[in-house]
């Protein structure tokens, strides 16, 4: 007697743990960037940073509307656009990216520059409503800067 009762007491507990649970719902979050990071270094001769993308997810149509490298000096500004139109140029060949989606890790921009300062690289969504500062190379963390710009 007293087996069959606990048969039927685990029977009536078990039952709902066959039934596949709903995903979470995602509404009211917003999307999150890309998983992407970002290696830089400065090409002295050629007077140029090279920005690398190392690890992450690949930047598509659906989740990067736009990449671009920013560098700011102190007398400049500068966009270059890895993947995307740059829409804060007038110049064509400055608008024009340098590649195209996807972009994969191990993706390479040269971008030569007058002066060094500031790197950022600018993600922008997919429908152009925002974009976030996903990588950085502050001027004061570059080997060199302190005694060239002094």
């Amino acid at each position: 007697m007293f087996r069959r009762s606990l048969l039927a007491a685990a029977t009536a507990t078990l039952a709902g743990c066959g039934l596949a649970p709903s995903p979470p719902s995602t509404d009211g979050f917003p999307e999150t960037l890309p998983n992407a990071f970002f290696a830089f270094a400065w090409d002295d001769a050629a007077s140029a940073y090279e920005v690398s993308f190392v690890r992450g997810n690949r930047l598509t149509a659906a989740n990067t509307g736009a990449l671009a490298v920013l560098v700011t000096t102190d007398e400049t500004e500068s966009t270059t656009p890895w993947v995307g139109e740059n829409p804060r140029s007038d110049d064509s060949d400055a608008r024009s990216p340098k590649a195209s989606l996807p972009l994969v890790p191990e993706a390479t921009i040269r971008v030569p520059v007058e002066r060094r300062g500031d790197v950022r690289v600018i993600w922008t969504a997919a429908d152009g409503s925002r974009s976030r500062v996903v990588g950085m190379w502050p001027r004061a963390e570059q080997p060199g800067v302190a005694t060239e710009e002094a």
